[in-house]
C-alpha cells in the first residue's frame, strides 16, 4: 500500500482520504503464531496537513483465523482497529522530538509495515472462542465443550498424598 502525499504536502490545512482493499495480504506473524486473513484487509486513512506534519487517522478491518487459548479450536476473529499517526517530512524531522512521530522522505511511501505494527499491537494476548469455553481436560485432553470427561478434578501433589489418608483412619 503506497500513500502519495505530493499535493497534500503543498496545501496546508487540506486533507485527503485513502482507501485500500488488499486481497492477498500476507499472514501476520507473532512469535510462533501465524494469523491468516479470511477476508480482504480494508484500510481507510484520512491525512490532514497541519503545517509541518501530516496527521493521519486510520481504520483497519478484516477477519483473521485464530486459535482459542483454552480449547485450541480455530475460529474467525473480527479485527477492527482505529489509530492515529503523525508523519513528518525528513526536512522537519530534526525539530520533532517526540518518539511517536514517523518520518518520511519522499512524497510517496509504503505503509504496509505501519499497518502490520498497528494490528500486532492491538491483538489480544489470548483469544477465546467464547467467554464460557471450558477448554481441554488437563489429564485426558478431551474437549470439555463437546464431551465432559470422567477424569478426577482433584489434583493432589504426590509428595503430600499420604496426608490425604490421615483423616480417614487408614
Amino acid at each position: 500500500m503506497i500513500v502519495n502525499v505530493f499535493q497534500l504536502r503543498r496545501a496546508e490545512g487540506g486533507s485527503k482520504t485513502f482507501s485500500f482493499n488488499e486481497e492477498n495480504f500476507p499472514p501476520l506473524q507473532l512469535g510462533n503464531e501465524s494469523y491468516r486473513f479470511l477476508s480482504p484487509l480494508e484500510v481507510e486513512l484520512k491525512a490532514e496537513n497541519v503545517g509541518k506534519s501530516l496527521l493521519v487517522n486510520g481504520k483497519i478491518s478484516s477477519v483473521i483465523a485464530v486459535s482459542c487459548s483454552r480449547c485450541l479450536k480455530e475460529f474467525p476473529y473480527n479485527l477492527k482497529i482505529v489509530f492515529e499517526d503523525e508523519w513528518v517530512p525528513a526536512e522537519f524531522a530534526s525539530e520533532a522530538k517526540d518518539d511517536s512521530i514517523l518520518v518520511f522522505e519522499k512524497d510517496e511511501f509504503p505503509i504496509d509495515d505501519r499497518i502490520v505494527e498497528h494490528m500486532l499491537l492491538q491483538l489480544p494476548l489470548k483469544f477465546l472462542c467464547s467467554e464460557d469455553c471450558r477448554g481441554l481436560c488437563l489429564k485426558c485432553g478431551a474437549d470439555r465443550n463437546v464431551n465432559p470427561c470422567s477424569c478426577s478434578t482433584e489434583d493432589i501433589d504426590p509428595r503430600l498424598e499420604i496426608l490425604s489418608k490421615w483423616n480417614k483412619g487408614v
